[in-house]
């Protein structure tokens, strides 16, 4: 009875493991139109965003990672469990916050969606 109560309370949990794997079993329909990454340089404090690719798709493999390839290539590969993601007010892209074990460092990556009419 108790497990029941704790999954209704923690259903909306965004720091829970089970959340972050149901929101990335959620985003794993979803293709990609672009993606990017957003950087601060450490001189300036200004903020740019780089396009890494066109036309991809997400992933998540055996190991409970999510992965985005664009363009025939691997561009993003992160531990779900840690992974912070967030989507869009207009629900047409996410933001994905975490190790990133392709580049061995902390990224914040945007995928924008492919939209279909």
């Amino acid at each position: 009875m108790f497990g029941f109560l704790r999954k209704k309370i923690n259903k909306n949990n965004e720091a829970s493991p089970e959340y972050r794997l149901a929101f990335a079993e959620r985003i794993c329909d979803k293709k990609i139109k672009y993606l990017s990454e957003r950087v601060r340089d450490n001189n300036t404090g200004e903020v740019v965003d780089t396009i890494l690719g066109k036309g991809g798709h997400f992933h998540i493999n055996k190991e409970n990672q999510l992965v985005i390839y664009c363009e025939g290539k691997e561009h993003f590969r992160a531990y779900i469990p840690d992974l912070i993601a967030y989507e869009f007010l207009s629900l047409e892209g996410v933001v994905l916050e975490s190790f990133d074990f392709t580049q061995n460092q902390n990224r914040q990556i945007i995928a924008y969606y492919k939209y279909y009419r």
